[in-house]
């Protein structure tokens, strides 16, 4: 159970990785979780500033462009979720399958690609304004070693 939480935690505060955030409460009323979430927050805004090495305003402009696109990354997650779930019911259903819906959910996966990818091209423009070029690649590998490790466990966990 510690270990799922642990990697939702992750996944979901990576972007959203700054030192206010570590002191906000957690909507958990799960003592133990809340202090896990703290802990983790805090241990991600500190790995984020000393490898990138960036100023404490820095940090806040981070926060503040994370804020920014944090809505809109969650909503495309959400819409391929639910596309994917779609082809792969209709997959399940063999030669029963409505070939339309699984066209309009393979349609709707190649459109939140490229939605994804101009989300990308967005933020890196606005961290562009504060952050130096290999910042901003040190940032992407960070986030990526996330993304890798929340994976690690959710394979050991299966």
């Amino acid at each position: 159970m510690r270990l799922r939480v642990l990697g939702f935690i992750v996944a979901s505060t990576f972007a959203t990785t700054t030192q206010a955030l570590a002191q906000q409460p957690t909507p958990s009323g799960d003592t133990a979780t809340g202090a896990l979430q703290a802990r983790v927050r805090q241990r991600l805004a500190a790995v984020v500033k000393q490898r990138l090495e960036l100023t404490d305003d820095q940090m806040r402009q981070l926060t503040a462009v994370n804020a920014t696109y944090e809505s809109r990354r969650r909503s495309l997650m959400t819409e391929e979720r639910t596309a994917r779930v779609t082809v792969r019911g209709e997959l399940q259903r063999g030669k029963q399958a409505d070939q339309k819906r699984v066209e309009g959910a393979l349609s709707d996966l190649f459109r939140i690609q490229r939605a994804r990818i101009d989300l990308a091209e967005q933020e890196q423009r606005d961290l562009a304004k504060f952050m130096q070029p290999s910042q901003r690649a040190g940032y992407l590998a960070l986030q990526e070693q996330v993304r890798r490790r929340v994976d690690q466990m959710r394979k050991r966990r299966q």
